[in-house]
């Protein structure tokens, strides 16, 4: 994936979070509840996230992606579920060659969607995730530099997220136990004419 960063230690803390939401059902109900429950409250706080796609089963891909970009959701409880690959195809959502729906451990891969969905009133090209040792949920649209940074408000960053990351906004104020708080971010994309904007989490 493009603009990968470095991987931290996150991914004990996924497989306890997959496990403890799966269940070890393999009921794709209970993952498109589960994402919908998580995600109700952030579709009311951002009505921007909209798709022509109708919900499969309870669950919107838009309000599921709302979530995640706001660093308010649990994105890889979900892709290590074994159901969710059929929620996703339920929804029409195409998934990468290489993505790791469904397998436990570290993973990654890109969500693209057959029908017009936007995020923050921006249209979605598709979402980029990766989570190992740290994870990062970027979504790729269709927008000018100007439209992204105003679409979450971003600002520079402290110095020592430099490296990876110049605009966004932090999602908590640094600590001696968290250094380096989640952050929402904004970046220039892979394409001409596309933007990431998404959530990063770091292990420090």
């Amino acid at each position: 994936m493009n603009h990968s960063i470095a991987r931290w230690a996150l991914w004990p803390l996924a497989l306890a979070l997959a496990l403890s939401a799966c269940g070890g059902s393999g009921d794709e109900g209970k993952v498109a509840e589960r994402a919908v429950a998580r995600t109700t409250s952030d579709a009311t706080a951002n009505p921007s996230a909209t798709s022509a796609s109708a919900a499969a089963g309870g669950f919107d891909f838009a309000t599921w992606v709302a979530a995640n970009a706001a660093c308010k959701g649990e994105y890889f409880a979900d892709v290590q579920d074994p159901a969710f690959a059929h929620t996703l195809s339920a929804a029409g959502i195409e998934v990468s060659a290489d993505s790791t729906i469904g397998e436990v451990g570290p993973g990654g891969g890109s969500l693209t969607p057959r029908a017009p969905t936007r995020l923050h009133g921006l249209p979605i090209v598709r979402v980029d995730y990766d989570f190992g040792s740290g994870s990062t949920f970027a979504v790729v649209v269709h927008a000018s530099a100007e439209q992204a940074r105003a679409a979450i408000g971003a600002q520079p960053l402290a110095e020592i997220y430099r490296e990876y990351y110049r605009l966004g906004v932090p999602t908590a104020a640094p600590s001696e136990d968290t250094p380096m708080p989640d952050i929402q971010f904004v970046r220039d994309g892979d394409k001409p004419g596309t933007q990431e904007i998404g959530c990063a989490a770091f292990d420090m």
